[in-house]
């Protein structure tokens, strides 16, 4: 039996020039959010510098902007990844991509600063939609055998390049627009957003809905059809429920979220991201403050952070080629051991030894990229049930953002108070993140499907 849409047509993804670009194409489109994620989360940073001279903006000022997108994404995390579960990942999609493109638009021709704000905010709340149904989605579609490199490898490597080419068009724009109209660059930033938001945004209309949102929701021959043409029908089989039947839809209790083994995972997961925040910006968006302790000149700040990004990349292709032929508990605890490493060394010896000083900060961004960068998404979506995945996967970024904006609103008042020796709790947060894998032997789920992963049917808990 077909899946007809309103209009009794056949559903797009099952017309025959439609298949395979389906399987082709569904996976790399729903990253393309983390591309639109990256692109912003480094914009911002770039902008702020013409932004502040153009507007007269306090200290004050500057980082109530930089912190409003972060609650933005919080309130767009938390709130509809939970509406995401209820109504559908494609709805949540198609919504979010449409109040970014506007937003993005609307900022480049903003006039006062309260606009600043209220763009800064919105733009937030979109990222924060896709967040908390993108990585869900993802998991939902991609084999069992390649699930940590859909999930974990493309989602990250598309933020990564999303970021990496926010920083080429600024170094571009600072080299073509005119002295006497500097607010064009940051303009040209904000507007250009829009771009593959709307491409993102076009290509998606053609993708379904996740197959296994629509078995919990009781269109069981509908979500068959789907996975038949992503090539996943024989391996939900296996472990397909009972209960997934045509008509009947399985019950969002929350207090599943609060039986043993699945609180003790929520727990184990949502501190492993929160740790994985909590250092990431010191690689991610404080390299040019570090460098510049050593002397290195601020001019050279977006060229620093591109470096950055690019070893980022780097680490990201190598750890998409291992993320599901090697143990994922064995990836933790040897990179976060390693990022310890790099954390002490550079708190210890950064101030004086400046070949340290690059070593160490190239290890930390390399390992974390490789090791928590790529886990904390997949131990994340593994950890819900499909009924509460986005809920779940709302909440737990949700407090890894509220993490990464606090880290990275203290390490630069720490670094100037206390110099390189500021970042040794560091060193305690990477130690405890090496802990916490330890004593949680489900981490090293390899090749389990997601329900067998997350619970859901015997299995996978310990394997």
């Amino acid at each position: 039996m077909a899946a007809t849409t309103a209009g009794g047509t056949q559903a797009a993804y099952l017309q025959p020039h439609r298949r395979e670009f389906v399987k082709k194409w569904a996976a790399p489109l729903i990253a393309m959010g983390e591309f639109i994620d990256g692109y912003d989360l480094v914009v911002i940073g770039v902008a702020m510098v013409f932004l502040k001279p153009h507007f007269g903006l306090s200290a004050s000022a500057t980082g109530g902007l930089l912190a409003i997108s972060f609650i933005g994404t919080a309130v767009g995390l938390i709130f509809f990844g939970d509406i995401a579960d209820r109504i559908g990942r494609k709805k949540v999609f198609a919504v979010n991509l449409w109040i970014f493109i506007i937003t993005a638009v609307l900022a480049a021709f903003i006039t006062q600063v309260w606009m600043i704000y209220v763009m800064r905010f919105l733009i937030g709340l979109a990222v924060g939609m896709d967040l908390s149904t993108s990585a869900a989605y993802l998991a939902e579609i991609a084999p069992k055998q390649r699930r940590g490199r859909v999930v974990g490898a493309l989602l990250n490597t598309s933020l990564v390049l999303g970021s990496i080419f926010s920083i080429v068009l600024a170094l571009v724009l600072q080299e073509v627009v005119p002295a006497s109209h500097q607010d064009w660059i940051w303009r040209g930033l904000f507007l250009f957003a829009a771009v593959p938001a709307a491409l993102v945004l076009y290509g998606r209309q053609f993708l379904p809905e996740s197959p296994r949102w629509l078995m919990q929701v009781g269109r069981v021959k509908e979500a068959e059809q789907i996975l038949q043409v992503l090539g996943l029908d024989r391996e939900y089989a296996e472990v397909r429920s009972a209960s997934e039947q045509e008509g009947v839809k399985t019950k969002r209790e929350y207090k599943k979220l609060l039986q043993p083994e699945t609180r003790k995972r929520i727990i184990a997961t949502t501190l492993f991201f929160m740790g994985n925040t909590f250092g990431g910006p010191v690689v991610s968006l404080l390299g040019p403050i570090i460098f510049q302790r050593a002397g290195i000149e601020v001019k050279y700040n977006l060229e620093i952070t591109l470096a950055a990004y690019i070893v980022a990349l780097v680490a990201l292709l190598l750890g998409s080629t291992l993320i599901d032929k090697i143990n994922k508990r064995v990836l933790g605890m040897s990179s976060t051991f390693v990022l310890a490493c790099a954390a002490f060394s550079l708190a210890m010896w950064g101030d004086d030894n400046h070949t340290v000083l690059f070593v160490s900060f190239v290890v930390w961004t390399f390992a974390t990229w490789i090791g928590p960068g790529l886990l904390c998404l997949i131990w994340t979506v593994e950890s819900y049930p499909t009924e509460l995945r986005g809920f779940g996967n709302g909440f737990t970024q949700s407090l890894a953002r509220v993490i990464s904006a606090t880290s990275a609103a203290l390490v630069p008042v720490w670094l100037a108070q206390h110099s390189m020796r500021a970042l040794f709790p560091f060193v305690i947060t990477y130690l405890l993140m090496f802990v916490l894998v330890l004593f949680n032997p489900w981490m090293g789920n390899s090749n389990a499907s997601l329900e067998e992963a997350s619970g859901q049917v015997p299995g996978g808990q310990d394997k």
